[in-house]
């Protein structure tokens, strides 16, 4: 080869370089914020599973994106023996397998989003934190989905179920009570169930009322806009016909929820929950 044919080689692998060196910088970024997204939450009191998960998935990405000539290096000393090929070959299939499997449990979340209630139905709006005698910010966004609900159906009633924790001077049920009918909802709609203390016992003790009342079977599950997945399956496997009237979520909670609602389902699959 001439010395022209090399120096076009040569600019062709700098500039080969360059590019991925860029696009493993952008990359890098990218998790750097998604990162921030489940650290932020720490600030709001909120630290669970789902953003502890995320806050590790992100470190790593950041370090085998920014630290890509490190991460060169430690595969090419792992392909010296074969079980060192076996991981280094095994683990971006792994990786895609769990992307498929992401897009498989996202698919169910949104199809179960998305199953209208009947008209005549029984709206149940599952509880969630208290803070003192006041509306965490997600239960504030199911009463409002509630109410909204609510007024669109006003021969519709409506159970509000949670129980009392620890750290809550009133139930959780009561506070959607009280809020509800702040709002104008004719406390004669409003049935109050404040002894449950998870989705299980929600729609269990739910049900009790329903029968007790005469109410339709038809129910409409109002809770949070990833969780209505594991309701729909509880309210099947209670009896109840299942509809949803999913609340919103803040954008900045919305991954650490998410991938915690992942693991909560993987956890049913397996036979953990």
């Amino acid at each position: 080869m001439n010395n022209n044919s090399i120096e076009k080689n040569e600019k062709k692998r700098s500039g080969r370089r360059i590019a991925m060196n860029i696009f493993f910088a952008a990359m890098g970024t990218i998790f750097l914020f998604l990162f921030l997204l489940f650290f932020f939450p720490i600030f709001r009191g909120v630290l669970n599973i789902g953003n502890i998960t995320g806050m590790i998935f992100s470190c790593v990405m950041i370090f085998v994106t920014w630290g890509n000539p490190l991460v060169v290096k430690l595969i090419e000393f792992l392909k010296k023996c074969i079980v060192g090929k076996i991981i280094v070959y095994s683990v971006p299939i792994m990786f895609l397998i769990g992307i498929i499997y992401v897009v498989f449990l996202t698919h169910l979340i949104v199809s179960a989003d998305m199953t209208a209630p009947e008209k005549d139905c029984t709206v149940i709006v599952l509880g969630c934190q208290v803070r003192g005698e006041r509306p965490s910010l997600m239960l504030m966004e199911r009463i409002e989905s509630a109410y909204d609900f609510l007024c669109e159906n006003p021969e519709v009633p409506c159970i509000v179920t949670g129980g009392k924790g620890d750290d809550e001077n009133i139930s959780e049920a009561q506070c959607m009570y009280d809020n509800l009918v702040k709002m104008g909802i004719d406390p004669e709609r409003i049935y109050l169930e404040d002894k449950a203390v998870n989705t299980v016992e929600n729609i269990r003790f739910s049900k009790k009322i329903i029968e007790d009342n005469n109410l339709s079977t038809d129910t409409a599950i109002v809770t949070d806009i990833f969780h209505e997945y594991r309701a729909s399956n509880i309210v099947k496997e209670a009896g109840l016909n299942y509809g949803s009237v999913p609340a919103e979520c803040v954008w900045y909670l919305l991954p650490t929820f998410y991938v915690r609602e992942l693991i909560a389902i993987t956890a049913v699959f397996v036979g953990l929950a």
